[in-house]
């Protein structure tokens, strides 16, 4: 070999060695498809030095149980998981997930958001991914056409809804072949509206039971729709986008949903590039929006990459990807310091969190969804109960209190 020779191999070599540095693919599963452009933006531009991202979408209602699935024979780099420890739980105990990794400061994210990524212990399992907003969500064109301001009681709600029937406008759109979106959005936005703070935290720590009239009162209020023919005419026939698509069409004006359906990459835009939603609580006693630190980014404990892992999620924890995350994705990020938010949409989100947001999260509480039935699976299971028409309200509430005392939760004692 000539010294010129070696000289075209070692650069051969070296050439090859750095599209192979290059090239570290991480594979990242989500149900989020607003944040695909985000992830296409930061691999085509190598914000992450020397790691892509290949960003697989499942859908929301198949999610856990294909990843599940999945990890079972290796699975993704990482993955996207729920808020709260009852749901990292399984995966902490099958050694999927393990702590974070000690490199990653999460001392620049909100204090109020790391839970989403913790274990009952408090152990630090995820990188928190979103600040977010459940309410009442509405088409603006159709209230606008119909002479409907936006309504501050319940009694103006019943008759902004009347004046949308009588106009052949369907006033609720429900997705309630949904089961998820039963439980986590409706009944967390029902409570939110409805029941004082101190009353719902009070079902968390077991002084309040569920059989109390202010939390019937929020299964009675959904049945009460239903039965004026306010909301779509089959709402366990319809899921999760069938109820989105409605109101983007303006066949219905309202619908309950957090604020990442009005974000930019959302589907409901490719229906009506003019759409203008507006956010309001339901209007009742308590009359507040839903607020919770979303999930989390997780590493699989077993992916052959962690360093690249871990270097995706220390990046999750910047300031940059922050700004890239409000203005792409069209959410609240959970960075903690000053960050750019030019979205007026997005900013009136932040101050209807920061205002008027209610304190209690009874869906993600670990002392509600530690057993079984959890408190998810009751109300998800009880909500299509309630709408097939099978189960009274106070029913209900009696069935979920008994499906919580069955495995001795915290209020097992004062709720007989």
């Amino acid at each position: 070999m000539t010294a010129h020779t070696g000289k075209l191999v070692l650069a051969g070599l070296m050439a090859s060695f750095a599209v192979e540095a290059a090239a570290q693919d991480l594979t990242l599963y989500s149900w989020r498809e607003q944040e695909i452009p985000l992830w296409e933006h930061i691999s085509q531009n190598n914000l992450i030095d020397g790691v892509t991202i290949n960003f697989v979408r499942i859908p929301a209602d198949n999610y856990d149980n294909k990843l599940r699935i999945d990890l079972q024979d290796g699975g993704p780099d990482l993955f996207q998981g729920r808020a709260g420890a009852a749901w990292l739980k399984s995966f902490v105990d099958a050694g999927i997930v393990a702590p974070l990794d000690g490199s990653i400061d999460l001392s620049g994210l909100a204090a109020a958001t790391l839970s989403a990524g913790q274990g009952a212990d408090g152990t630090q399992y995820g990188v928190p991914f979103a600040v977010q907003m459940e309410s009442i969500l509405y088409n603006k064109g159709v209230f606008a056409a119909n002479g409907i301001e936006e309504p501050k009681t319940l009694d103006e709600l019943k008759a902004a809804a009347d004046t949308l029937k009588a106009a052949g406008v369907t006033p609720f759109s429900f997705g309630g072949r949904s089961g998820w979106w039963l439980n986590q959005v409706v009944g967390e936005v029902m409570t939110a509206g409805l029941m004082d703070d101190a009353t719902a935290q009070g079902l968390i720590d077991g002084s309040v039971c569920f059989t109390d009239e202010a939390f019937v009162e929020t299964l009675a209020t959904v049945k009460g729709w239903m039965d004026a023919g306010l909301m779509n005419a089959a709402p366990l026939a319809d899921d999760y986008g069938a109820m989105r698509t409605a109101v983007a069409l303006g066949e219905a004006a309202m619908m309950i949903d957090g604020a990442w359906s009005s974000g930019p990459s959302s589907p409901m835009y490719e229906i009506d590039p003019t759409l203008e939603i507006g956010f309001m609580p339901v209007p009742g006693k308590n009359g507040k929006v839903y607020a919770f630190g979303d999930g989390s980014y997780l590493a699989n404990a077993n992916s052959e990459h962690a360093e690249a892992v871990n270097k995706v999620l220390a990046f999750t924890t910047t300031k940059e990807f922050a700004e890239l995350f409000a203005g792409m994705v069209g959410e609240l990020p959970v960075y903690g310091g000053d960050y750019a938010i030019e979205d007026p949409r997005l900013a009136e989100i932040a101050g209807l969190v920061a205002n008027n947001s209610a304190s209690a999260t009874p869906f993600f509480a670990y002392a509600l969804n530690s057993g079984e039935p959890s408190y998810g699976q009751l109300v998800a299971d009880g909500y299509q109960e309630l709408l097939n028409g099978s189960i009274s309200p106070e029913d209900l509430a009696a069935k979920i209190q008994a499906g919580l005392n069955s495995w001795g939760y915290v209020g097992a004692a004062n709720c007989q």
